[in-house]
Formats: structure tokens, sequence, C-alpha cells
């Protein structure tokens, strides 16, 4: 007798996450609501996380380890889409190094009535233990709706990352993430909304996102970023157009391209970053001579700083950018509170 598809898939990539799978992965398992399966996908990892999945799916048969070729997080969430069983209603996204509180699925299903995609909040919890909420009040918003909605939305990050969410499996379809390192979870999400009747914002943070010792609030350097910026941006328009979104809305979205930019430059400084000098200075020209990132970094949202680093692109000068984003990636490492607010202000 076949057995019966869950109500309920949630798909987690992992890649040498021997220190946290476990915790992850049972904080899942231990749900309020029970009828799920946990789909770990096990990315070529060299360290003990494919025993200790053994072990826990040898307790709970719940859990569905797979182990593939190391080919990064995006293959790893399309190889466990592509596991889950027909007839299963929902489909979520977790990241091997965070968690759920107890409830959050039966929080996301209770809100989820009438909706193709539902929106919960999260925490950040930093390595010092201080955390940041990002949450939204409650709505149900249709097509209408979440045009006026939109940019709102996308400044307040709901938008960025795949986890904290609740698909509708018909909704995802045959929609895949791109095979990216950087903006794969955004580009799946706008494309997920693009089909989307109504979309639930619920106001509960229940999904925590742990930064560990040594990991940087500015993000790793990643030579595709840019290309991926300006192809988001444009599904962002796009998008927006076809929900009947206003110029307000518009400026919103700049302000979230530009803020991308930005982080391209930025992460040129980090100490992850293999570029030379002069493949710096390359990297930097090809960006702020882009016609697009010129018509693009202008009159955002954010007030004087933003604007005023919008203007250093639109210079074109590549030596001030270059001293602009090196002082801007120093007071990452040196001042991260001011950092904060300037990185996630809404």
């Amino acid at each position: 007798m076949e057995n019966k598809a869950p109500r309920l898939a949630v798909i987690i990539p992992a890649y040498n996450a021997e220190q946290y799978i476990e915790k992850a992965v049972r904080s899942i398992l231990g749900q309020s609501f029970s009828d799920l399966q946990v789909i770990v996908v096990d990315d070529g990892s060299a360290d003990d996380t494919a025993e200790i999945l053994r072990r826990i799916q040898a307790e709970d048969d719940r859990l569905l380890p797979i182990r593939v070729s190391n080919g990064g997080p995006a293959k790893a969430r399309n190889r466990g889409l592509d596991a889950v069983q027909p007839g299963t209603e929902y489909v979520m996204f977790a990241d091997a190094d965070d968690e759920l509180l107890p409830d959050a699925v039966e929080y996301a299903l209770a809100g989820a009535q009438g909706a193709d995609l539902v929106f919960f909040g999260f925490t950040i919890v930093n390595p010092d233990g201080s955390c940041r909420d990002y949450c939204e009040p409650e709505q149900l918003l249709d097509r209408e709706a979440l045009g006026t909605a939109f940019g709102r939305l996308y400044k307040a990050n709901l938008f960025n990352q795949v986890w904290g969410k609740l698909f509708r499996a018909e909704l995802i379809g045959e929609a895949r993430f791109p095979d990216y390192r950087w903006g794969e979870d955004r580009l799946f999400i706008f494309r997920c909304l693009e089909r989307a009747r109504f979309v639930k914002v619920l106001p509960a943070c229940k999904y925590r996102y742990i930064m560990h010792p040594g990991e940087s609030l500015i993000t790793r350097f990643c030579a595709e970023k840019p290309q991926v910026c300006l192809e988001a941006d444009q599904v962002v328009q796009t998008l927006c157009a076809a929900l009947g979104s206003d110029e307000a809305t518009d400026a919103d979205c700049r302000y979230m391209f530009a803020k991308s930019i930005f982080s391209c430059m930025t992460t040129l400084f980090t100490p992850g970053c293999p570029m030379n000098c002069r493949e710096k200075r390359r990297y930097v020209a090809a960006i702020v001579n882009q016609p697009r990132v010129r018509l693009r970094c202008r009159q955002v949202f954010g007030g004087f700083v933003p604007n005023l680093l919008c203007a250093v692109v639109r210079s074109g000068w590549v030596w001030l950018n270059m001293l602009v984003f090196r002082l801007l990636a120093a007071a990452g490492r040196h001042l991260p509170r001011l950092f904060t607010r300037l990185k996630h202000k809404k």
C-alpha cells in the first residue's frame, strides 16, 4: 500500500553542517504539527553530517536524507523539490544551522487559509546573543493590495530569503531555483509572487536565523552578484507593472536595488575576496559604467546616506567608489550597530 503523502514537506540543504544539523532537524521534527516530512539534501558534506542524519532517521522515519555531489544550495533545494511526494499540499524551506519555534508550522498553516504563500516573521540571533526581529502586521493581500504593499514588504526584508515562508505546492509547480550562489532565494520568491493570487503576512517571529561566531553582517564576496542584482531588478519591475504598483513602490524597489549594488562593492573589501587591486578596479568600473545601475540608483527611499551613496555610484569615478565602499566595509567590521541601522533601514 502506497504511503500517504504528508501535508507538508520541509526542505533543508546541508553542507558540512555537523555542528548544527541535528538541532535544526529536531526543531522541525518536534513541531506541534506532525504531518510533515523533512527532506535534508546533504550537498556533498565531508564531515559527519550524513552519519548524524542516518542516526536521526533511524529514530524518526519522517526524515528523508538525500546525498548529492556538492553543487551549492540552489541545486540542493531543487533536488529537494524533486523529492516532494505528489499530493503534498505545502512546502517550507529551512537552513541547516537555523531553528523553527515549536509551533511555527501550526501557526503558518492556521494563517494559510485562502493564501498561496504565507510570510511570517523571523529573528536574527547575533553571536553575542542579541536579537533583531523582522515582521509586519497581519494582512491578507490580493494582487491589487500586493501591488500597493510590495515596496514596504521588500524593504522589510521579507522577500530576500526563502525560509520563514509557507508555499502552497501548486504555486511552486515546476519553478526551481536559478543556479546562483547569491540572490537565488529572492528570484525564486518573485517567480512565485508572479503566480500568487493571495498572499498572507503573519506577524509573529517563528523562525530563528542563527549567526555564528566569525560571521559578518557583510555577506561574502560573490563575483556574479552584480549580474544577479540586475536580473532581480528587471524581474521586480516586470512584477510591479503586472501588479499595478505606483512610483512610490518603484522608489522603494530602487532603494533595494541600490543597497544590493552597495553590497556588491562593499564585499570587495572583505577578507574572503580573492581579487587584487587591479581586478577590483575593473570590477567596480564594470558596475558604475552599467547604464541600468546609473539609471536605477537615483531618488531612492532612505534619506541622505543612501542617496549620497547613489550619487557616488552615479559619478562613475572608480577611485571614489573604492574609497567610499572600503570605508563602509570597515564600518561593518568596527561599528556593527551603526552598520545595521544603515543596512536595515525601512
